[in-house]
């Protein structure tokens, strides 16, 4: 299986697939890299196609510490798979969760993309209530691993 490497270490999971421009999908919360299959069957016919598997979904890393999760290291996730493969611009397609990574990686990126498709994004916190949404996000996260222990990842 085929993985890049990210500056602090994790490996993430790609598949690839086609020629030409490149196309990367980035998945939504509840799903992996083969959310894009559909995707990737028709586009790979004049795109090279890429979808990876975010880090803490299988089969790519799962850090154990919450410190190796943020928007910010879900955004710079997107330039290490282009780094990996060499790809200086490519068309960044995201859902949901992948949305908002993708949204941040133009803002943050823009000289690396040649578009983005933003489908489904929230918006995060207001920075005002960063703090509280951390907070919050933490204790369900607790909540799910207390009920469901290993089987939930």
């Amino acid at each position: 299986m085929p993985y890049a490497k990210t500056p602090d270490g994790v490996q993430l999971h790609y598949e690839e697939s086609g020629e030409g421009q490149t196309i990367v999908f980035v998945h939504e919360f509840a799903g992996d890299h083969r959310s894009w299959e559909a995707q990737m069957r028709y586009f790979s016919r004049r795109y090279r196609c890429v979808a990876y598997s975010a880090r803490g979904y299988t089969p790519s890393d799962i850090p154990s510490k919450g410190s190796m999760y943020s928007q910010d290291i879900a955004r710079d996730d997107i330039l290490a798979i282009l780094d990996h493969l060499d790809v200086e611009k490519g068309h960044i397609v995201g859902l949901s969760m992948g949305g908002f990574a993708t949204l941040h990686f133009g803002i943050h990126y823009p000289e690396r993309a040649h578009s983005l498709v933003v489908a489904g994004c929230g918006y995060g916190a207001e920075p005002d209530r960063r703090t509280q949404f951390q907070e919050e996000t933490e204790k369900a996260a607790e909540m799910i691993e207390s009920s469901t222990g290993d089987a939930f990842a």
